[in-house]
């Protein structure tokens, strides 16, 4: 009830039975995919959502990235080794937010990938996907020492991680396959 009130103080008007299903949603499983219309208003009940759980200006606590329709790779996702300098590794927003979550485990952190389906997600999100469905540890790079304070591999995702995508259902975009 008090994130229904913030919404309608920032503005924001959702019908109840989405906002209970959303929120309902983040509580059963750590990554949630909103879709439908562009324009519908996905990306701002995820940015709503985002602000209402992070504390203070919650700057630290989510972050929004734009998914390009260039992305064929998870180092758009979680960086890579840089091939020039063996001690350098090139990070990006979301591993460190990740990074961030592992590190403040009583805090909820929200990551939010925004419009998810301009590029095939399998490519650049397959190694997500494979963390959450399997628990299995996420490869960043195979050196045995840290790069540039970033592990070789990440055990799991954390807990306190959540995970929401916007993608818009109409003939500009890629649509998900049945395994996403």
């Amino acid at each position: 009830e008090a994130f229904k009130r913030d919404l309608v103080a920032a503005g924001l008007q959702f019908n109840d039975a989405i906002t209970n299903r959303f929120i309902a949603s983040c509580q059963t499983k750590p990554f949630v995919i909103l879709t439908g219309l562009s324009g519908a208003g996905k990306t701002k009940l995820a940015q709503a959502f985002a602000r209402w759980m992070s504390s203070g200006d919650g700057s630290a606590q989510y972050e929004m990235v734009a998914v390009g329709p260039d992305w064929t790779s998870k180092d758009y996702v979680l960086g890579y080794a840089d091939a020039l300098d063996s001690t350098k590794y090139v990070r990006t927003q979301v591993l460190n937010l990740i990074l961030r979550a592992q590190q403040d485990d009583k805090s909820p952190y929200i990551l939010i990938f925004d419009e998810m389906n301009l590029s095939h997600v399998e490519r650049y999100f397959a190694d997500i996907l494979s963390t959450l469905e399997s628990a299995e540890p996420l490869l960043l790079h195979n050196d045995p020492n840290d790069r540039d304070g970033i592990p070789a591999r990440i055990n799991f995702l954390p807990r306190n991680l959540f995970i929401i995508g916007t993608v818009n259902v109409d003939d500009t975009t890629y649509m998900f396959s049945p395994k996403v």
